[in-house]
């Protein structure tokens, strides 16, 4: 099931992010990509973010959904929904 688009340009879902994707490498730029669940933000998290986005001039971050994080983590889980998490991600 794909998120919707919240609160901002910089969140997408896949068929909106793929042009934005083939537009800037055929530009000659280095997408980089990484996912998680970042329900909980940690230090982890911005040191995986820092070290990932230093490798390209783009950083595409995947965001696991409240489903999937469920299936992983267990029925109390996620302790934040996909919406505030997009939200605090896009915003770092």
């Amino acid at each position: 099931m794909q998120s919707a688009i919240y609160c901002t340009h910089k969140v997408h879902t896949i068929p909106t992010l793929l042009p934005i994707i083939h537009s800037v490498q055929f530009k000659g730029h280095k997408v980089v990509f990484t996912n998680g669940c970042f329900d909980v933000l940690h230090q982890g998290h911005i040191t995986l973010l820092n070290q990932a986005a230093a490798l390209g001039q783009y950083l595409i971050v995947g965001l696991n959904s409240d489903a999937s994080i469920r299936n992983l983590k267990g029925a109390n889980r996620p302790i934040h929904n996909e919406y505030s998490r997009a939200l605090l991600l896009s915003n770092l």
